[in-house]
């Protein structure tokens, strides 16, 4: 697994929207752009100004992708989410990502970049907060906590006191690399030309997969077919370990919960599932590095994540 260099105060960073603009929250960005101005240099493409549908077209968008690129940046956030990356997927410029790897952070509609840098080409990215999430006058704990990681410490993440999270399975620790996104998103990935899923375990089969999922606006039947998609096409042949955000838009259809949902397919008795984790939309949210080892406890109704990179085990 290659891990891009962290930041360091100065470092010049960029911020791009390959999905959806800005121009419906301008207030927001200003805010976020003068918090990482704080300890960065910043470059903002124009398409960050963009709709807030989708900024420009798929051209502009990944020609201003491509042209951040050529800058000495050390990392790129992604400036929101929507519903359009998946269109500039085929005109990304990977040689240079190869050549000169870099940090791509962004949640929700940026999940199909990161999981393809980090299952095709190796490279380790963040589920972490879009480029105008640091939107906040005084941060909160969760914005800190990220910006902390960007820099390389690696901090032991804890449940925060806002949602109930359990597991299916009472307490437990376990091990392995982490890898996921937000499932709106991956259930389209799945047996696409983009997915590189069978590449990535086989390349770590030695360690078990952590699997995360943010679920964006699945209801629970969508999940529990998402969930057999996935697993009929061996994505969990190496797992034990899943852990399940809160819905941001939340509907279980049925009378099927989400637990229900999620026990009528992962049904071993030795998996251990966690549910209404902070992970993703919902916040507060943890920063996840996909492609790093991770350390996943659960007692006594706190789910606590500790990351690290594989050299350092």
């Amino acid at each position: 697994m290659i891990y891009p260099k962290f930041l360091k105060k100065n470092d010049c960073v960029g911020i791009t929207a390959l999905s959806s603009g800005c121009n419906d929250c301008l207030d927001e960005l200003a805010l976020s752009i003068n918090n990482l101005s704080l300890d960065y240099q910043l470059i903002i493409t124009n398409d960050v100004y963009g709709d807030c549908v989708v900024s420009a077209s798929k051209e502009i968008r990944s020609k201003e992708f491509n042209k951040l690129l050529e800058n000495d940046i050390k990392m790129l956030y992604i400036a929101r989410g929507g519903d359009y990356l998946i269109e500039t997927i085929p005109l990304l410029d990977y040689q240079k990502l190869k050549e000169k790897p870099i940090w791509v952070q962004g949640y929700s509609d940026p999940t199909s970049l990161l999981y393809l840098l980090t299952t095709k080409y190796d490279i380790a990215s963040i589920y972490g907060i879009n480029g105008k999430g640091y939107d906040s006058l005084e941060l909160e704990e969760y914005q800190l906590n990220n910006l902390e990681i960007n820099k390389g410490n690696l901090l032991i993440q804890k449940s925060f006191m806002d949602r109930n999270t359990k597991s299916l399975n009472g307490n437990f620790t376990s091990n392995g690399i982490i890898i996921g996104g937000c499932i709106d998103v991956l259930k389209d990935l799945c047996v696409s030309e983009y997915d590189y899923t069978a590449d990535f375990l086989n390349r770590y089969k030695d360690k078990k997969i952590v699997w995360y999922f943010d679920n964006y606006a699945l209801s629970s039947e969508e999940l529990m077919k998402t969930l057999n998609k996935f697993k009929n096409n061996g994505w969990f042949k190496y797992s034990d370990t899943f852990i399940f955000g809160t819905v941001l838009f939340s509907n279980e259809t049925n009378d099927l919960s989400y637990g229900d949902a999620i026990k009528k397919v992962l049904t071993d008795i030795n998996y251990h599932i966690i549910i209404d984790a902070n992970i993703g939309h919902v916040k507060p949210s943890f920063t996840i590095i996909n492609g790093a080892l991770v350390n996943v406890e659960f007692k006594d109704n706190n789910f606590v994540l500790k990351q690290s990179l594989m050299e350092d085990m």
